[in-house]
């Protein structure tokens, strides 16, 4: 599948093999003219790790929330709200929260986020943030988007209520931030 990783420039094996060999120094080579990087450290040790390394990362099931990290009557009326007035089922689909398999991919504007790190990137776009796993610390203590302009679930939510122009109540926000607790 294309378009997995946060830009969408390819595969979720992809930014494996440019992590491993651009980042942690690994044996290998890793090549895309697209964003001027071409790195040769021989002998290949990375290549035949991938497949195995991706079955592994997809194997991966998401723990059940930690019992009393949530108000769980909040959360079900969040559920609604993520699924219906607040629109974010549109974007955040299926078991993962991502439309990443549905092919789509975002301007930075288009989710008001700042676009320094999608230039650097091949598409110059993104794709919608899993948020499957969402609950579990780190990722729960935030800080939230690329930049971390969000330091909390709440203030992500805020984001988006203004740059949609929603008109979530108090508690529609409150609740819909307990429903994302449980992802």
């Amino acid at each position: 599948m294309q378009r997995e990783i946060y830009t969408g420039d390819d595969t979720i094996s992809y930014w494996n093999a440019y992590v491993a060999i651009t980042q942690m120094h690994g044996h290998g080579h890793f090549a895309d003219p697209r964003i001027g990087v071409d790195v040769n450290n021989p002998p290949d040790l990375v290549s035949s790790k991938l497949k195995p390394l991706l079955l592994y990362q997809f194997s991966l099931e998401t723990p059940e929330p930690l019992a009393g990290s949530f108000d769980a009557r909040a959360a079900q009326r969040g559920h609604a709200v993520f699924n219906g007035v607040a629109g974010c089922a549109r974007c955040h689909l299926g078991s993962t929260y991502t439309d990443v398999k549905a092919g789509r991919l975002h301007a930075a504007g288009e989710v008001g986020q700042d676009p320094a790190y999608a230039l650097r990137s091949a598409t110059k776009l993104y794709r919608t943030t899993p948020l499957r796993g969402l609950w579990h610390p780190p990722q729960l203590k935030g800080p939230y988007f690329h930049d971390g302009n969000a330091g909390t679930l709440a203030e992500a939510v805020d984001h988006y209520v203004q740059l949609f122009g929603l008109s979530l109540t108090a508690q529609q926000k409150a609740d819909l931030v307990e429903y994302l607790k449980t992802l």
